[in-house]
């Protein structure tokens, strides 16, 4: 590994540890950290973060109780997971257990992006607020959720249809990105018409240029099931570097 790439790591577990209030040293060890996020408010949610061979498991101040019980029932040697979480969670029953990968971008690893022709990308503005709500409504609510995707994030930017004169050009795709964890965070959404066609792909290029010529690390997370999300990253250039579980109460 170049020293490039070495030193753009250390910028990646640097960043994480300031996130996670630790030494970066931390991540080569082992072990469990229990940590309660007030600011979590009424979540459900209980997240297990696992960054190289350390566990993070993200909670609120409710939840700290049953969480110290299931951790003292596991077996030393055995890893924390949030299926074994799920099986002995006390007096609770699970909603569900999701599992989510999130990757990181070498800026010298994005490859180049092309358009096909009759279609054009460009920033987004609030006056394309309309276009994006005519997008979301052409998706599942469940889709729109997951991409978080919103014309007043740091930077947004979309792919257009171009069509004939005097008609306006239909949003095919968008993509937005905002600061999270101390890195820029995409979100994409693509009209089901319109899919596996390098849209989405494109749109969340433009978001990794920009990020690069501000020196800001990309990340770009997504659920472990969701194929046409992880194509995306794959295509891109994105690298896995942790995995993050999720324990949904009810």
């Amino acid at each position: 590994m170049d020293e490039q790439r070495l030193a753009f790591e250390d910028r990646i577990y640097q960043t994480w540890a300031v996130y996670w209030g630790c030494d970066p040293a931390l991540f080569s060890v082992p072990g469990v950290t229990l940590c309660q996020r007030i600011n979590q408010g009424n979540s459900t949610g209980i997240h297990i973060w696992k960054i190289h061979r350390h566990l993070f498991v993200e909670h609120t101040p409710s939840q700290a109780e049953p969480l110290d019980q299931v951790l003292s029932a596991l077996d030393p040697s055995e890893a924390v997971t949030g299926a074994k979480l799920a099986q002995i969670w006390p007096g609770q029953t699970i909603d569900a257990v999701t599992e989510g990968v999130v990757f990181h971008l070498f800026p010298k690893d994005l490859p180049e992006s092309h358009l096909p022709g009759g279609f054009a990308l460009r920033r987004l503005i609030e006056n394309d607020q309309e276009q994006l709500q005519l997008l979301e409504e052409h998706n599942s609510p469940e889709d729109v959720s997951e991409a978080y995707v919103a014309v007043n994030h740091e930077m947004a930017c979309g792919v257009f249809q171009l069509r004939g004169q005097g008609e306006m050009p239909m949003l095919v795709s968008a993509a937005s990105a905002y600061a999270r964890a101390g890195f820029v965070d995409p979100g994409v959404l693509t009209h089901p018409d319109f899919r596996g066609r390098g849209f989405g792909s494109a749109a969340v290029h433009a978001l990794c240029l920009w990020a690069i010529r501000q020196d800001r690390i990309m990340q770009y997370r997504c659920n472990r099931e969701n194929t046409a999300s992880l194509g995306v990253a794959r295509r891109l250039g994105f690298v896995q570097y942790v995995v993050q579980e999720s324990i949904w109460l009810k």
